[in-house]
């Protein structure tokens, strides 16, 4: 068996609800998305991990199959002809060029096109290209760890860069918030992967979705992938990327017909970023937020305790803390394969900032190494599955990370805070977190597979079981161990004592703010389903 996936178009992608539950598993043979290479289409086949392959946990919904359907099915529905328009507003951001959207090339669709079928959704995708001059930013002072930073532009350069847009085809469905994502170029190309954790809050509650391509990382890649679409994409260097993403949301503001957005009025602005792109939004954050005034909040996913360098060899202390006066709202989120890594930089919760750390889940976790695996499989047809140690953890983070987008939108829109979260607890030594009989970590917010676990889920504890360049990654995957036989007939002598205990932790985390009601639906539907106890 390989580690490849033949995709197969699937209508609708996730659906949380009781008739239709999550495909989430952690039995599925994927196409890593993590390949250095992938953007030059360079890797081979490989063997696929029997520890991923396992059997799915009780408590986790069940599979169903993505797929990643044509081009011409998600990108048809905008209307739009190929035009330049002029985008944005004067301000302190200048505002780019925009053309497209941008058809053609060697393979016909853009590069992270969506593995979800956006029609069935009412939604479209498309690809448009932004070009102007952007600026570096410098400083004369050494960058400070409380993040007051105060910056001044620098050298000047031209640029072109692109932004996929996801967006609802009837203007009535647009809820007026468009999520900006930094995309992430660890793995040596974009990847979109906090659309991947969060689309199905996005889709259902009518949000657009934009990922901005901003380091030469990708850049590099996309040119490299199809350069008869990609040749004219070019920055001289990630110094050069904060602007570049200013100017992105810049031009997201125009509600010109022919803009990105097609004329749809852009009210509020999320700006994104997960891993990488988090350290990159930390410094945006502190260095360019307060002048730039682009964004009107922040998502920050899974960083470390530090920023990214500024420019040059302008690099933020450890640990830098998010500044306190930017009266913007920011959520960050880490996951607990995050929080030691993030510990030196915990901040208290304010009117303006909030840290909620998940208990139980893993970086990169099963579920979206699915869902991205088709994405992938479609880019770049042959690649290598990470072959790890140990199960790859399957607590649905996507539940809790759909919850930090829409109490994002409401405090941007609304002003209404989110819950505050208690932190994980932390061992002694220092050298993990707290963790309760199972192996299961103390503290944080708690989704229900933790409170009534029918396994060990944790974000750390896996590695690579080969030398194949992504099995590195399977440090980020966390870990699952279900538990025997024995040990669930003892926690739970009947199927309906499960279910009680599950339902009561589930409500338990919804009326604490942290589950949205579609969610709730699907969690307990999954433990209803369970072969709880086993046999």
């Amino acid at each position: 068996m390989t580690g490849l996936i033949e995709p197969s178009p699937v209508t609708g992608g996730r659906r949380r609800h009781p008739r239709r539950p999550s495909w989430r598993t952690a039995g599925v043979v994927v196409a890593v998305v993590a390949l250095v290479a992938a953007g030059a289409g360079s890797a081979s086949a490989a063997g696929a991990s029997a520890a991923s392959s396992k059997a799915a946990v009780p408590g986790t919904p069940t599979a169903l199959p993505l797929g990643a359907p044509a081009a011409s099915s998600n990108e048809a529905g905008f209307g739009a002809s190929a035009a330049s328009v002029k985008a944005g507003t004067p301000g302190a951001v200048d505002s780019p060029v925009v053309s497209g959207p941008v058809t053609g090339g060697t393979h016909g669709f853009p590069f992270t096109s969506s593995a979800v079928d956006l029609r069935s959704h009412g939604y479209a995708e498309q690809e448009y290209f932004f070009s102007g001059t952007a600026h570096t930013f410098t400083s004369e002072q050494p960058l400070t760890s409380d993040g007051r930073w105060k910056v001044q532009q620098g050298s000047p350069a031209p640029y072109q860069s692109r932004m996929v847009v996801r967006a609802p085809i009837d203007p009535k469905r647009f809820n007026g918030t468009v999520v900006v994502e930094w995309l992430n170029v660890t793995a040596g190309r974009d990847i979109d992967v906090d659309w991947d954790y969060g689309y199905n809050q996005l889709l259902r509650d009518g949000f657009a979705y934009v990922g901005v391509t901003a380091q030469t990382v990708g850049f590099n890649a996309l040119t490299a992938w199809d350069p008869e679409r990609y040749g004219s994409l070019s920055s001289p260097s990630d110094d050069y990327s904060y602007d570049i993403f200013s100017q992105a949301g810049q031009a997201l503001r125009s509600t010109d017909p022919r803009g990105p957005l097609r004329g749809l009025r852009a009210r509020h602005l999320i700006a994104d970023g997960e891993s990488q792109s988090a350290g990159r939004m930390t410094t945006y954050v502190n260095a360019v937020a307060p002048s730039a005034k682009v964004y009107d909040g922040y998502l920050i996913h899974s960083n470390g305790a530090t920023g990214a360098i500024l420019s040059g060899t302008l690099r933020p202390p450890t640990p830098t803390f998010l500044r306190t006066d930017l009266s913007r709202p920011v959520l960050n989120f880490e996951t607990e394969t995050d929080v030691l890594g993030h510990l030196p930089a915990r901040q208290p919760d304010d009117r303006f900032h909030r840290l909620w750390e998940a208990a139980g889940t893993a970086h990169v976790d099963n579920d979206i190494l699915v869902f991205m695996g088709y994405q992938s499989h479609r880019q770049t047809p042959q690649s290598i599955d990470p072959v790890c140690t140990s199960q790859r953890n399957t607590a649905p983070q996507s539940y809790l990370f759909d919850t930090a987008y829409a109490a994002l939108r409401s405090w941007v829109v609304s002003g209404k805070l989110p819950p505050t979260a208690p932190r994980m607890q932390i061992n002694a030594a220092g050298t993990d977190v707290a963790r309760d009989s199972f192996g299961n970590g103390l503290g944080g917010i708690r989704l229900p597979q933790l409170e009534v676990p029918t396994a060990t889920l944790t974000g750390v504890g896996n590695t690579a079981a080969d030398a194949n360049p992504t099995s590195a990654f399977c440090r980020l995957f966390g870990t699952t161990v279900p538990f025997d036989a024995a040990t669930l007939a003892k926690l739970y002598p009947t199927h309906n004592a499960y279910v009680r205990a599950f339902t009561a932790a589930t409500r338990k985390l919804a009326a604490q703010g942290f589950l949205l009601p579609d969610n709730e639906r699907a969690a307990l539907f999954a433990a209803e389903q369970a072969p709880v106890p086993a046999g």
